[in-house]
């Protein structure tokens, strides 16, 4: 490929793998660890320290559940 069709966020075409980058697990397709772990979990990957990925923690509760919890109107 030459430089003025390299592969990049803009040109990514359908390819998840445009974006990675070698030594750094950021960007492009992250590992199935980090994509399912827990937001307060720590995640390493080649070397790089990363949290979860962001959202609300899993707790087995329904969002109705956890709405209900936070506005103190539990049964």
């Amino acid at each position: 490929m030459t430089e003025s069709h390299e592969k990049t966020a803009a040109r990514q075409e359908g390819d998840p793998h445009a974006l990675d980058r070698e030594g750094d697990p950021r960007g492009g397709v992250q590992s199935d660890e980090y994509r399912h772990a827990d937001p307060r979990e720590l995640v390493e990957e080649g070397g790089t320290v990363m949290a979860g990925p962001g959202g609300a923690p899993q707790e087995g509760e329904s969002v109705e559940e956890r709405r209900a919890r936070d506005r103190g109107e539990e049964d």
